[in-house]
């Protein structure tokens, strides 16, 4: 059961990159359980571009992946430019009581049918997926896609789903940008995810 809405951007279907591409987060932190409502996620997307929100410290995290998914710097216009592009989604189904606290892999495990329902419905080309820890808990059914080599030589594993009909997904891992993650490095291995 699909407990968080996804945030589609207006322009998902139809984006500057001729993709449909889903952001795919691990989970929502709720220290009080009260603010796990069913369009969290919605709302969180939709303040990080507006200029009359007080920053928070957990905005840094979206700002970083829009200036390497953009390749720039972005303010405000720029952020919103990027997310009307995209879909977000956070994986687990379930709140998180607190930052760095991780999601067990019951719930890891119980979001998956969300998932795939996610998936049948918006049916994305490509997924960016935020972590190696959220990467290495999505479902292992579908197979391996060639690596991607980063600016640095590093090889980057990439994999692929199969819709019910046949499409092809295809999903790159990236730093997550809470941690030690630089934009102009992941724009490079994005771009090139992208453009395959």
């Amino acid at each position: 059961m699909i407990k968080f809405q996804p945030f589609v951007g207006k322009n998902y279907l139809s984006s500057i990159w001729k993709l449909r591409i889903m952001v795919l987060g691990e989970s929502h932190y709720c220290a009080n359980p009260a603010d796990a409502i069913p369009t969290i996620t919605q709302n969180i997307i939709t303040d990080l571009y507006n200029p009359n929100s007080p920053h928070e410290p957990y905005k840094n995290t979206y700002t970083k992946f829009t200036n390497a998914l953009s390749g720039e710097k972005l303010d405000f216009e720029g952020k919103k430019r990027m997310w009307d592009n995209v879909m977000f989604y956070n994986y687990v189904q379930f709140p998180i009581a607190g930052a760095r606290q991780e999601p067990t892999e019951q719930e890891f495990n119980d979001s998956e049918n969300a998932f795939w329902e996610i998936l049948e419905k918006y049916r994305p080309n490509k997924i960016i997926v935020w972590g190696q820890r959220l990467y290495n808990h999505l479902p292992r059914k579908g197979y391996q896609l060639p690596d991607i080599i980063a600016p640095d030589g590093k090889a980057i594993e990439t994999w692929a789903y199969t819709l019910q009909d046949g499409t092809e997904i295809q999903l790159l891992p990236i730093t997550h940008p809470s941690a030690a993650f630089s934009p102009e490095y992941w724009h490079e291995v994005i771009m090139t995810f992208l453009a395959r």
